[in-house]
């Protein structure tokens, strides 16, 4: 592993280069040395006329004479260089921080995060192994040019087109993983994949959303017969208000339910408000429930009857929506949202997961509220099946290196 640091102080330099190679005797790494920001640049350029190997790795300081983190990022983000994972450390206020990652982040650049001096070189590890599997989905990059649409869905709806992704949900006072939603992507002849933002309404406007359903878990509760070791961990699986009027689709979910008893399922309850409180719906739910496969109210305080929906179903948990979560360390209002939601749960017995967490100012602030669970792409993007015991092998292993350290 190639790894170029960018520090003006030697001792800084030094102690990283000792740390990666404490933390992760196993791995081979070559150091490259930069004390400023112009010296890195050099060095970018040479590896750009292939005369010095290309990076697997930047660390860089921000604050720097003679070209400091900035003039890298501007470097990085007009070159090929803007692939290369990048860590950015700094003595910098929060807030500060989380600006510099928003200005990489427009630059579409490879940022594993943005730390606060001294560096966390497990945490630096984790992420960036978490960020290779990134690169695993597919890019869509032929979404808009893809035949998708009302007339063909049906004929697209099949096992061979459905894959599926799983996003670790994380315990935030432990950071023990403790289960994984099911996102779903649909592939067309190798061009790529779609995002539930397309095809989910075409779906919808089909009559589909059943067949669709029942897909999607019964290739995920297949993926966790096939990993056992998988078993320990709970697997939440999205249903709509319109699914529950399905007495075929219910049926369905409480025969695969029984018939695999130890996987710990959940449904997540999204979307439309107008069919929630029907008589149908409740009695869907209420045996749903009975049947003891739990009930998650997902998104929540984006829809005016979530109050309504709380006061009538014993829901186990609460998600709330990322619109609120991924600004919370700088957003007053969300802070305020997001504050009374799990005071609120709290008050209910209710769980509270909080989704699209992205930064560890955001994790910690979640912690300081009483927030249970944390998912988004802090911990990981969404994982494509292949590769999830992978992934959850490197992530506990990660675990396991912090818990001896301290």
């Amino acid at each position: 592993m190639k790894i170029l640091i960018v520090d003006d102080q030697t001792f800084i330099r030094e102690a990283i280069k000792s740390e990666l190679a404490s933390v992760d005797p196993l791995q081979k790494f070559i150091f490259f040395e930069a004390d400023c920001g112009n010296s890195a640049i050099a060095l970018l350029e040479q590896s750009a006329l292939n005369t010095e190997p290309e990076f697997d790795l930047i660390i860089t300081d921000l604050k720097m004479e003679n070209g400091d983190g900035l003039a890298i990022i501007n470097y990085m983000a007009t070159t090929k260089s803007k692939n290369i994972p990048l860590v950015i450390v700094s003595s910098s206020d929060q807030r500060t921080l989380d600006l510099i990652g928003n200005i990489t982040n427009s630059f579409n650049l490879n940022l594993i995060g943005v730390f606060q001096k001294p560096l966390n070189i497990n945490e630096v590890l984790t992420l960036v192994n978490t960020k290779q599997f990134l690169a695993h989905e597919v890019p869509e990059s032929k979404a808009e040019q893809t035949n998708c649409n009302s007339a063909n869905i049906a004929s697209l709806l099949n096992e061979d087109n459905l894959f599926l992704c799983y996003q670790p949900k994380v315990d935030i006072k432990s950071n023990k993983l403790i289960g994984f939603e099911v996102l779903s992507r649909l592939t067309i002849q190798g061009d790529g994949f779609i995002y539930p933002d397309k095809f989910i309404p075409l779906i919808e406007q089909a009559g589909l959303n059943c067949q669709f359903t029942k897909l999607v878990l019964d290739q995920a509760i297949s993926h966790w017969q096939l990993f056992p070791a998988l078993k320990q961990y709970g697997l939440s699986i999205n249903i709509s208000a319109s699914d529950l009027l399905s007495e075929e689709l219910i049926n369905h979910l409480i025969a695969k339910h029984l018939a695999a008893s130890d996987i710990q399922l959940m449904l997540e309850l999204t979307e439309s408000q107008h069919t929630i409180n029907q008589e149908r719906s409740l009695q869907a739910i209420a045996k749903l429930i009975i049947n003891d496969i739990p009930i998650s109210l997902d998104d929540f305080g984006k829809s005016y009857s979530t109050f309504d929906r709380l006061d009538s179903i014993p829901f186990e948990e609460i998600k709330i929506d990322k619109d609120f979560v991924s600004d919370l360390d700088s957003n007053l209002q969300h802070q305020a949202i997001v504050e009374s939601t799990i005071a609120l749960a709290k008050k209910l017995n209710v769980k509270v997961v909080a989704e699209g967490v992205e930064t560890l100012g955001v994790l910690n602030r979640l912690q300081l509220l009483g927030c249970h669970t944390a998912q988004g792409y802090y911990f990981s993007p969404p994982i494509e099946g292949r590769y999830l015991m992978t992934w959850v092998n490197d992530y506990n292993r990660q675990g396991e290196v912090q818990n001896a350290n301290h």
